[in-house]
């Protein structure tokens, strides 16, 4: 029995650290976790320049996705909060769904640390779900252009054992 409960206390332990809590690729860096009520996330692309965007996307895919964008004109960052029901721009919410702590560009490097509510425009959150990192995309005239690379899909993010 002592065995049987040590191996059960081992997985668990192992499940429990195993969680995704972070994302790093090519230019794309990214940590997370459950703060105050809602979700923290810390972000940073090291390549990116002016006239350019840089996003993350919650959900399965293009047709149904809760996006937060990195936009980076003129030197300065806006950061906007909408939904992508396909191939093609989001569209953006009326009302900014991001609370922002702090965003800036310098060189070829964005930072940003915003949180957005647990129920982020319908969607929870907290629940297991993919998250899709967009690396960049060009802005022209005001205009969100075609993202350079495929998103990078992290599969059965749970955010709510992120802490």
């Amino acid at each position: 029995m002592f065995v049987q409960i040590s191996i059960l206390l081992l997985a668990t332990i192992g499940a429990v650290s195993s969680q995704t809590c972070k994302f790093s690729k090519n230019a794309v860096k990214a940590n997370w976790k459950i703060q105050n009520g809602a979700l923290q996330i810390q972000y940073q692309n090291n390549r990116i320049t002016n006239n350019q965007w840089t996003a993350i996307g919650f959900g399965p895919g293009m047709s149904n996705l809760n996006v937060i964008v990195f936009m980076v004109q003129n030197g300065q960052v806006t950061t906007r909060t909408g939904r992508a029901t396909g191939y093609g721009p989001p569209t953006f919410d009326n009302q900014n769904n991001v609370n922002v702590q702090m965003a800036n560009h310098s060189g070829s490097t964005l930072n940003a640390l915003v949180s957005v509510p647990l129920n982020f425009n319908g969607m929870n959150v907290q629940n297991c779900q993919t998250w899709n990192f967009v690396q960049s995309g060009p802005i022209n005239n005001g205009q969100m252009g075609v993202h350079t690379s495929r998103p990078d899909q992290v599969n059965n993010v749970c955010a709510s054992q992120c802490r």
